[in-house]
């Protein structure tokens, strides 16, 4: 399959190239039926000589120059019409990194085509480059923001719907005001623990990171990483509830097993302050409806997948 697709994508770029030189010909051709017709009169063509004969090297610079110029708008004219054309059938055929490189080019010399920008952007999406996806809006999307807020607006929150912990995109959302969307909220994916502490990796934000943390916890309530990392970043903030929703959590997962690892993780949040709820953790005996209705009176959501 590969191997087919290889030799289609090297048909299509010889197609391109055919039709590039069938089209610098014509265009050549053109050119030269337009020059004008050389001047009959003896003394017109005297004094040109003349004129060629007195300053050699200024006669031949111009000349080079205007050729220069010539070739450079014919081959820019070239690029750009050729450049969309080139990169749609990249798209079509689902050559979506071929096709972002051809749009790259096109955009850097197009930067105020908004087609263009869109088309990148969804090739971006198509490969899950958000990192790419960012930086082009970072680049562009101020300037065509201000002329088209509402694409600016919706091309930000079709980032955050794709990786809600992009630092860079949560910070131009606050930028406009853009409301954060919710871990969860809006997404069919569930968010598994992998997802949680990928997430987590990116973004600092510790709101952000107990949300996500929580979410997955309701998904898979039995990974000991995700209430690891929710009781190191609600410690190193120093959050004393938070703390103790971690530790409610953890508990009820862990049961009356691991003993060790409970009383590790009351005695670090015993450092962070007197709480009346410390002694009832300490003297738990593994009654997990205890701790279930404990959560309740705390708000605390309980994953369905726990036993009782």
């Amino acid at each position: 399959m590969d191997g087919l697709m290889l030799v289609l994508e090297i048909v299509v770029v010889l197609l391109l190239a055919v039709e590039v030189y069938i089209r610098l010909r014509a265009r050549r051709k053109r050119d030269r039926e337009s020059e004008p017709a050389p001047r009959a009169e003896g003394s017109s063509v005297a004094q040109a000589k003349q004129a060629e004969q007195a300053s050699p090297s200024a006669g031949s610079t111009v000349a080079a120059t205007s050729a220069q110029a010539a070739a450079g708008i014919e081959e820019e004219s070239l690029s750009v019409d050729d450049l969309l054309k080139e990169s749609a059938i990249y798209m079509q055929y689902g050559h979506y990194s071929q096709a972002a490189t051809v749009l790259r080019w096109y955009v850097d010399l197009r930067p105020d085509d908004t087609r263009a920008i869109n088309q990148l952007l969804d090739a971006y999406l198509a490969l899950e480059d958000l990192d790419a996806y960012t930086e082009l809006l970072a680049s562009l999307g101020e300037k065509l923001g201000v002329q088209s807020p509402t694409w600016w607006r919706g091309k930000i929150r079709e980032g955050l719907e794709r990786d809600p912990g992009n630092l860079e995109l949560l910070v131009l959302a606050e930028k406009l005001g853009i409301p954060i969307p919710t871990p969860g909220e809006g997404v069919e994916e569930p968010m598994t623990a992998a997802k949680a502490l990928a997430l987590v990796s990116r973004n600092p934000d510790p709101k952000y990171a107990v949300s996500v943390l929580h979410a997955a916890i309701l998904e898979e309530p039995l990974r000991l990483p995700l209430y690891a990392e929710l009781l190191r970043i609600t410690h190193r903030q120093r959050d004393l509830e938070g703390f103790i929703d971690g530790l409610i959590l953890l508990y009820l997962a862990l049961g009356g097993t691991m003993a060790t690892l409970r009383e590790r993780m009351l005695k670090a949040g015993l450092n962070l302050g007197p709480h009346p709820l410390w002694q009832t953790l300490e003297h738990w005996d593994g009654d997990r409806e205890e701790l279930r209705q404990l959560a309740a009176s705390r708000r605390l959501q309980i994953s369905p997948k726990l036993p009782h």
